[in-house]
């Protein structure tokens, strides 16, 4: 690993002065496939640093090797798994090759999701990726040509069908955060409706994230016009069919490489579709629950109230004077048996109308309020005065 600082000219068409800028890069050989493949890949010189600081101008790229080099951008998507848990990357991939050859791979990192303690975007400042590029820059294993045009568009192609699938690997996501809700639905676990809601969120932001920086290089043709404005302009009319037999044999890699481009785009759009949809299904799940908690607690009033005010109407009728204290066996069930029993019948009436699979556990809990209520009476009735 080597920590170097780069001087990266920025745009003229943007600011005419050189910035300095703290960069962390690998060289590893890339896209040779796992387990790696001797005639795939090629030495890379690999960093990663957040989007958006001083320097980070696409166009500069392109002039720091040189202004004979060959530049182009890619969608940077990835679900990385590191030792504290996964995470979800989104940014942008600059490919860089001079005119010697030497090849130049820069993550622009625009958005970091760690998984640990629930899906939640982190500070690109404070996330360190240098550690698990090697494996995200693996797959898919091409073979990459010497020539300086076709490294780089073979490079940013095979980047860019990289992040297309991923796709799948987020779509995976979805489907576990439907699981989730679906536990929470039928109660097979603990779940929180606040942190399965939360987890949607942010999990679309990523996916909207994501889909930005597709439609950015697929509008921006990958950066293509910065090093070959001929080929970018050229008419797409009648004589497409003479263009393209004038074109680099390279043209079709890069025409390949926006389809995965407009694939992501669209991809990513059903995905966000569908977890706005269950965004929306989760709100009326909220809705829902709330009535049901409401339903329990009247239920549960409607008990207590039956359980105590029935034995209280009876003692107070017939009067508890002549059980008091309750200090022999004789005395203690007279009084406390008609009290279980009215009492018994309301919880075990409450329970059939609880909504819901009723569990063993339910039923436990009903007795154990049964037998709690008795404790407590034939404790006072025992600490009473005599009549």
């Amino acid at each position: 690993m080597i920590c170097t600082y780069d001087e990266v000219p920025l745009d003229e068409r943007a600011l005419s002065y050189t910035v300095r800028v703290n960069t962390v890069r690998v060289r590893q050989r890339i896209l040779s496939g796992n387990p790696p493949r001797t005639d795939h890949g090629a030495w890379t010189t690999v960093g990663c640093r957040p989007a958006g600081e001083p320097g980070d101008a696409a166009g500069g790229d392109p002039v720091a090797c040189g202004g004979s080099g060959s530049f182009l951008t890619a969608p940077w998507v990835r679900l990385l798994r590191a030792s504290e848990g996964r995470r979800i990357v989104v940014g942008q991939a600059r490919v860089t090759v001079a005119a010697d050859g030497r090849t130049d791979v820069t993550v622009a990192v625009t958005a970091v999701w760690d998984e640990a303690d629930g899906w939640h975007r982190e500070s690109t400042g404070t996330v360190r990726l240098d550690d698990l590029l090697p494996a995200a820059l693996a797959e898919p294993a091409h073979p990459v040509p010497d020539e300086t045009e076709a490294r780089a568009v073979t490079v940013a192609k095979a980047v860019t069908e990289g992040s297309r699938n991923e796709v799948l690997r987020l779509r995976e996501l979805r489907y576990e955060s439907e699981r989730r809700v679906a536990d929470l639905l039928a109660r097979r676990r603990t779940v929180s409706l606040r942190r399965a809601l939360a987890d949607v969120v942010e999990l679309s932001m990523a996916v909207n994230r994501a889909r930005d920086q597709a439609r950015e290089a697929l509008r921006e043709r990958m950066h293509l016009w910065l090093w070959h404005p001929g080929v970018y302009d050229a008419p797409e009319s009648a004589s497409r069919g003479a263009r393209r037999d004038a074109d680099p044999p390279w043209m079709r890699t890069h025409r390949a490489a926006l389809r995965h481009c407009e694939a992501i785009d669209v991809e990513l759009a059903e995905e966000g579709s569908r977890l706005h949809g269950l965004l929306n299904s989760m709100s009326t799940f909220a809705v829902a629950q709330d009535g049901e908690a409401q339903q329990r607690f009247n239920l549960f009033a409607a008990v207590a109230a039956a359980g105590l005010g029935l034995p209280a109407l009876i003692l107070s009728f017939y009067g508890a004077e002549p059980f008091l204290p309750l200090n022999s066996v004789d005395r203690a069930w007279r009084a406390l048996v008609p009290v279980a029993v009215t009492v018994l019948v309301a919880v075990l009436f409450g329970l059939r109308r609880l909504p819901g699979r009723r569990k063993p556990r339910d039923y436990l809990l009903g007795f154990g309020f049964v037998a709690a209520l008795l404790i407590v009476l034939f404790v006072a009735g025992a600490l009473a005065p005599g009549g």
